[in-house]
């Protein structure tokens, strides 16, 4: 019963976090220019929002290859729902938020590979040119892939603790 919720409350997570980014990329393919036009800027000189059509990965690796990155997601993602029950089931908010984000965000740009064969990004940070356009569910797997790194190296450091005092 107790892991019942828990994966309810992953669902409810991931689908709140992938309706957002449904609805962003819907607002995007709908109302944005593509990159090179001025497109909109809520915060002149750092924010943009532009149409953009991602072919790849970060920093344009594996261009046009969007069956491959679409499978190798899904991958991911089922080893993150495999690896969910021990993660979830130990983790505070933080690792449970963090493995909903993960799962989120990676189903958000696998829908988009395999509906357009593209992913559609949109943000663009001005100021930090390193950084590429990125959409919702690039945000939510970075900070996914925080939370869960720091869950882990917490819960790895109190184990070891225990160990020494043990």
């Amino acid at each position: 019963m107790k892991l019942t919720k828990r994966y309810l409350s992953l669902g409810i997570m991931v689908l709140a976090i992938l309706a957002l980014d449904r609805w962003v990329k819907w607002w995007a393919l709908d109302t944005l220019t593509p990159l090179g036009n001025p497109g909109h800027e809520p915060i002149p000189g750092i924010l943009r929002l532009v149409y953009v059509e991602n072919r790849g990965v970060a920093f344009g690796f594996l261009q046009n290859n969007s069956l491959l990155l679409g499978i190798m997601a899904l991958g991911v993602i089922a080893f993150m729902l495999i690896r969910s029950r021990t993660w979830f089931g130990e983790a505070g908010l933080l690792g449970q938020i963090s493995v909903a984000a993960i799962i989120a965000g990676g189903l958000g740009n696998v829908i988009d590979r395999f509906i357009y064969g593209f992913v559609v990004d949109m943000i663009h940070l001005i100021p930090l040119p390193i950084f590429q356009v990125f959409n919702i569910a690039d945000m939510a797997i970075s900070f996914g892939a925080v939370g869960l790194f720091i869950t882990l190296w917490r819960e790895d450091a109190a184990k070891r603790r225990s160990e020494q005092t043990a």
